[in-house]
């Protein structure tokens, strides 16, 4: 019987080992495009390459509404990101891991006009 317990403690918890969920996201000038617009809910691998000729500056957004509008100062978007920013310099590739609740975001290019511009992405996540 105590073998039996011994099995059990040793045993991870399901979903432990699974690997992350991945939404990849190309960024251009003015353009930000996720290949999916909904991922599931826990570890997302954010996969960003900038297939444009300047720097991109990507932040994740939680919002309340789906493809919500960002509040502007000055050049910038005014957001509170659930991540660290993520900097892809052009030709580059740039993946970071996240856990993310169910809810709606927003992938935003936060340098200057880049937002204003329009280089944003709504996406799910369920």
């Amino acid at each position: 019987m105590l073998a039996a317990f011994a099995a059990l403690v040793l045993v991870p918890a399901v979903g432990a080992d699974t690997a992350p969920a991945t939404l990849r996201a190309d960024v251009a000038e003015w353009s930000v495009v996720p290949a999916s617009g909904v991922v599931p809910a826990g570890r997302v691998r954010l996969v960003v390459r900038n297939i444009g000729y300047q720097p991109h500056e990507l932040i994740v957004v939680r919002t309340k509404e789906f493809a919500q509008t960002l509040a502007l100062r000055g050049d910038r978007a005014v957001a509170t990101p659930v991540a660290p920013r993520l900097v892809v310099p052009p030709g580059t590739t740039r993946t970071v891991v996240l856990t993310l609740a169910r809810g709606s975001y927003l992938l935003v290019d936060n340098l200057p006009w880049h937002y204003w511009e329009g280089t944003s992405a709504a996406f799910a996540v369920r």
